[in-house]
């Protein structure tokens, strides 16, 4: 489960700027920090149904991400729930 302290600011604290791509799972943007004009990616999940949650697949790669600390790789600062 995620820890309550990893889950950050709410998304409409970022303002999307672009969109960076598109996959099976999401949607990707460039976008930024409203107040510190911190530039970040945000994937948007896709959600098959409105009950069923964050996926498995999500938890997976959050999980992996939080672990990873490499210059090639985009650093996960949080996620945003939103409900």
């Amino acid at each position: 489960m995620l820890a309550s302290k990893f889950v950050r600011d709410s998304i409409d604290d970022y303002v999307k700027l672009d969109k960076v791509g598109e996959g099976t799972y999401g949607v990707v943007y460039k976008a930024e920090h409203k107040e510190t004009h911190q530039l970040v990616a945000i994937k948007k999940i896709r959600l098959e149904f409105e009950d069923e949650g964050i996926p498995a697949t999500a938890l997976r790669e959050i999980s992996m991400l939080r672990e990873l600390d490499h210059p090639n790789i985009v650093k996960l600062l949080g996620v945003c729930i939103q409900v």
